[in-house]
């Protein structure tokens, strides 16, 4: 089990990294597909949580020490809440300008909040999963991997609108210390004290509706030194009998029963989910790859569609209906009907339009040709697909 946690956290550890760096490498440019590349990682993130919850399972156990780990974490909030309040009167402060418009918080919260929760989960699990052998390096691994997570701002040093001074400490310093102080706890301490360190640092910046009227490194160098006082606080404070815990620890994964039935429905679960995304039940999904059911179906959607058999639209599509078809040219689109008329020989046609277009579609659909009807819809997961294809287009 040791030797698989480890492997375990080499793949993650690896994933990580190269979804980070495929974000950091993608050019100043290319601005739609850096923001399709911000929206996937959460998914990557929420990826590999289901995998360690799939291989690791759940403890249960309780944590030693927890109670001591999250009154100071609790502390460090506060004191960060007085620091910025005892700064702001001594300062001014200004508007965050990540609050002006209601859909920036939502996007920030979605794109970067998610994927701190997550990789902190992922932090506590690997870290406590490890033997006491090979903890440092894994501990270190883990530290390094998720404040490189956190460093997206750095890809501005390519561009050259940023101070030096001001984007190492506030891209590169800050989130190493935090995510050095977060492995500590997740050693030490218990997942809240972690989320609650992490969280608070890391998203300040995102959520406060007001900042302090200071430079960027003065706020780098301000959160660092708080949360660094955090770890040293807890450090007088936690007991150092720690080779009784390791024993108790050890007798109680002694008699855990392996969760051998939640591992069987889990991977059940993920091949009813496979065979659902390739087609194979009677409602089946659909990627909205344009804007022209905007309002409806908005880009980066996902239409689940119930399927129509051949030779039963005339019964089942009305006008109305959101339904998805195939061209003349035999590309398949979601669209909603208008209209219906028939031909000269009698057969049923389909008048469609899109939502957001103001003309109808130039060509009417034939009862053959409808695929199904949208029922219901998702958003944005269908965006790693969009991301992945705008990847393949861009190479050729």
């Amino acid at each position: 089990m040791k030797n698989d946690s480890l492997k375990l956290t080499k793949i993650v550890c690896a994933v990580l990294v190269l979804t980070q760096t495929l974000i950091m490498i993608i050019p100043g440019s290319a601005f739609n597909l850096f923001n399709i590349a911000m929206q996937l990682r959460p998914g990557v993130y929420a990826a590999l949580t289901a995998a360690i919850l799939i291989f690791m399972g759940f403890d249960l156990r309780p944590v030693h020490k927890a109670y001591s780990a999250n009154m100071i974490s609790v502390l460090s909030v506060i004191l960060f809440g007085i620091t910025v309040l005892i700064v702001s009167i001594l300062f001014g402060v200004g508007a965050n300008v990540m609050m002006i418009n209601i859909s920036v918080p939502i996007r920030n919260l979605w794109e970067v909040g998610l994927v701190v929760v997550l990789g902190e989960f992922i932090r506590y699990k690997l870290i406590k999963a490890t033997n006491h052998q090979n903890r440092t390096g894994v501990v270190i691994a883990v530290t390094i991997v998720l404040a490189y997570g956190h460093m997206t701002g750095v890809r501005t040093f390519f561009h050259g609108d940023l101070v030096f001074w001001d984007a190492f400490f506030q891209r590169m310093l800050l989130p190493i210390v935090v995510s050095a102080v977060a492995s500590y706890f997740a050693m030490e301490g218990s997942f809240l004290s972690v989320i609650l360190l992490s969280f608070i640092y890391t998203q300040a910046t995102y959520f406060l509706p007001v900042l302090p009227d200071i430079q960027p490194t003065s706020w780098a160098l301000i959160s660092c030194a708080l949360v660094f006082i955090s770890a040293i606080i807890y450090r007088f404070v936690i007991s150092d009998n720690r080779r009784a815990i390791r024993i108790r620890d050890k007798r109680a994964a002694k008699y855990t029963k392996r969760p051998i039935l939640f591992n069987v429905i889990t991977a059940a679960v993920i091949v009813a989910i496979i065979a659902f995304f390739m087609g194979e039940f009677p409602i089946y999904p659909v990627v909205i790859l344009t804007d022209s059911m905007e309002g409806t179906l908005d880009r980066g959607s996902i239409a689940f569609v119930e399927r129509v058999p051949q030779g039963e639209a005339a019964i089942m599509v009305d006008e109305g209906y959101v339904i998805h078809f195939l061209s003349r040219g035999r590309v398949d689109y979601i669209h909603r009907v208008v209209a219906f008329r028939h031909d000269a020989y009698g057969i049923r046609e389909y008048i469609t339009q899109g939502d957001a277009s103001p003309i109808v579609d130039p060509v009417p659909v034939i009862g053959d040709d409808v695929l199904g009807i949208a029922r219901a819809s998702i958003r944005f997961l269908g965006w790693p697909y969009i991301f992945f294809r705008a990847v393949f287009d861009a190479f050729g």
